[in-house]
């Protein structure tokens, strides 16, 4: 159920009604560069990061619904912490050494506040 519950979180802030690819990259965009005080150079070069990280999670979810039939959620869970592990790895790679543990932060409050959103819809 855990896996299940964190699956749909990661997807609801992916598929938000009315949110578009643009929306969703200036959304993490501003929270990063507000959470970790980042530099407009980082900001530059965090982009196209996260821009990349976004993609690859819309192709992982295009293709789930594509298969049309029973879905590997802990696959799929896998899969999409992997490829935020990715992503993070190559943020910190910009990041200045005080800022890494605030995107360790950042991230973690983004899954409480996911996980409070799932609450709020049962």
């Amino acid at each position: 159920m855990a896996v299940l519950l964190a699956i749909l979180a990661i997807g609801s802030a992916y598929a938000q009604p009315g949110g578009n690819p643009e929306e969703r990259l200036k959304k993490e965009i501003d929270g990063l560069t507000k959470a970790l005080s980042l530099t407009k150079d980082q900001v530059e070069k965090v982009t196209p990061i996260v821009a990349a990280g976004q993609k690859k999670q819309s192709e992982l979810y295009a293709k789930m619904r594509e298969g049309g039939g029973e879905v590997d959620r802990d696959k799929m869970h896998s899969e999409m912490m992997n490829l935020q592990t990715e992503t993070d790895k190559e943020l910190k790679a910009v990041l200045t050494a005080e800022q890494g543990p605030k995107l360790e932060a950042y991230r973690k409050q983004q899954a409480d506040e996911r996980a409070k959103r799932m609450q709020q819809m049962k």
